[in-house]
């Protein structure tokens, strides 16, 4: 039979455990929404989507290119009954998935659009709403 731990090795131990999640960076499940023919990967993170007229979900934009190599981290919003969507806010990073320094922050990225077939905005627009603009 093993020996009962003592209580202050169990509050030592809960008090690791606690500092460990608090330390530990928290991830996204990143999920692949579109490859342009650029190769540029726009991933959403399911956790962030919001729902109702004018859902929300955060997204992430890893360029390809040797002039894009950058990632951005954009939170969009598709307004459903206009059949619009917007990227509320724009974080650009000097490499790939959110790595080294922020390049950009751009609180007011762009006006609503009109998301084009094909597009990755279309695809968001769908991801968001559940149907084709």
């Amino acid at each position: 039979m093993p020996e009962p731990t003592s209580f202050p090795d169990a509050v030592t131990r809960l008090l690791l455990a606690l500092l460990l999640l608090t330390v530990l960076p928290a991830s996204a499940e990143w999920r692949l929404l579109i490859v342009t023919a650029a190769e540029d990967t726009y991933y959403v993170d399911p956790a962030t989507k919001t729902r109702g007229k004018k859902p929300r979900v955060t997204t992430l934009l890893n360029g390809r290119s040797r002039e894009t190599r950058m990632s951005n981290k954009v939170v969009w919003e598709a307004d459903c009954e206009k059949r619009r969507v917007r990227a509320l806010s724009r974080i650009g990073y000097e490499k790939r998935y959110f790595q080294g320094k922020v390049v950009f922050r751009d609180k007011h990225p762009g006006d609503p659009v009109f998301p084009l077939p094909g597009s990755p905005t279309e695809k968001l627009f769908i991801y968001l709403c559940g149907f084709r603009p």
